[in-house]
């Protein structure tokens, strides 16, 4: 193994870690109370800002524009409470997966296999990283820009913009102290989601390279036990162990990738007519009106990649040790025929968006295609309506 591998590696990890404790989700032994409240806290204000915005969205539902917006952001925050709820499975695969890595890694013979490709996951988790966190200060800082621009030019207003288009239980609060907490509670809530949709969409390739990785050492051992059959019921072992994971990861994320799936080809959709029917000029809120359209689309389709690809690098990977097993040295061989046949009797490991789809490429590639021809029927619909006037 190179070191260049094993440091890829390190930052990879590092990045889901980081975000996955800053939101109180990543598993310590003897952590803090403190520690162990976040998440709570967290479930308390995204529950308030998302109901805020379902209730907004149900005033205005007849705006489609804002009710895709919103809805955008509304099923964000209420991932952020799905995702938190889920702390309990999201530990045990931890606990599972990342020290065995760990620890296989420690065998210089075999790391370098297992780390085959994992510079191509640390940049994608670094841009999509970025991507998010660049997004959410733009946003958070639009409010303090406009702010700022009607004091310049002293420019009066009966209220301030907000940082979401919301509709609390409380009235919104126009200017002054009651808008200055409202905006800093929605920051925090800016903050919050930021952190953990970087925690969901990261830690799920985190936890997809871990199983490709088991997958790769199980392979590799199969090539090198010959007549053993102890070195293939240990692996039959693993591989019933990795069904099970599977199975847990499918828990957790079969409702995420699939609600992922649906919102983000609606939005692409809106957001090409949307980009279609702009007028952009040298000004400032042209420069802020374009970054926004092309920040919120690089999002969600990078977002929509990073599933489906990781979706397709494990089908391969089980493919691949289901043909290593086949080609093993097993023939006439009646004592390793029953651990073989268990193995090759399984179904390649796959996740899917609650049973609807099967999560690979083919998922990015449908998205895109329902985009455009929704946008390109859009435009259509709206050409023959200008027409008939």
């Amino acid at each position: 193994m190179s070191q260049s591998e094993k440091n890829d590696y390190i930052k990879f990890r590092s990045l889901p870690k980081s975000f996955m404790t800053i939101c109180g989700l990543w598993y310590y032994e003897n952590s803090s109370l403190i520690y162990r409240i976040i998440p709570y806290k967290q479930i308390a204000i995204c529950a308030t800002i998302a109901f805020g915005m379902l209730k907004y969205i149900y005033e205005n539902h007849s705006n489609l524009a804002i009710v895709i917006k919103c809805l955008s952001l509304a099923t964000g925050y209420l991932f952020v409470v799905c995702f938190t709820l889920n702390k309990e499975d999201l530990n045990n695969l931890q606990k599972a997966l990342d020290p065995y890595l760990e620890e296989t890694l420690k065998d210089l013979k075999i790391s370098k296999f297992i780390l085959k490709n994992v510079s191509i996951f640390k940049y994608i988790t670094k841009v999509h990283a970025a991507i998010i966190i660049f997004t959410s200060l733009f946003y958070v800082c639009i409010p303090l820009f406009l702010i700022f621009y009607v004091n310049h030019h002293h420019i009066n207003v009966t209220h301030y913009p907000g940082l979401y288009q919301t509709s609390y239980l409380w009235g919104r609060p126009t200017k002054g102290l009651g808008y200055q907490i409202q905006y800093l509670f929605e920051v925090f809530g800016a903050y919050t989601l930021a952190a953990v949709t970087i925690s969901v969409d990261t830690v799920f390739m985190l936890y997809i390279f871990q199983i490709v990785g088991r997958l790769r050492n199980i392979s590799y051992n199969i090539s090198l036990s010959g007549d053993d059959k102890n070195s293939l019921s240990t692996c039959v072992v693993h591989y019933a162990k990795l069904i099970k994971y599977i199975a847990l990861l499918q828990k957790i994320y079969g409702p995420i990738t699939l609600i992922t799936v649906v919102t983000n080809a609606v939005i692409i959709c809106t957001v090409l007519f949307q980009l279609s029917h702009a007028t952009f000029t040298i000004s400032g809120k042209s420069i802020i009106q374009l970054l926004a359209f092309s920040m919120h689309l690089s999002l969600k389709t990078l977002q929509t990649f990073l599933y489906s690809w990781s979706g397709s690098v494990l089908i391969e990977e089980s493919e691949k040790c289901q043909y290593a097993v086949y080609t093993s040295n097993w023939y006439g061989n009646k004592k390793l025929m029953t651990s073989i046949v268990i193995i090759l009797s399984q179904r390649p490991l796959v996740l899917t968006a609650c049973n609807f789809s099967i999560i690979n490429v083919k998922v990015f590639v449908m998205v895109l295609n329902t985009s455009l021809s929704y946008f390109f029927l859009l435009q259509t619909v709206e050409e023959n309506n200008s027409n008939s006037k």
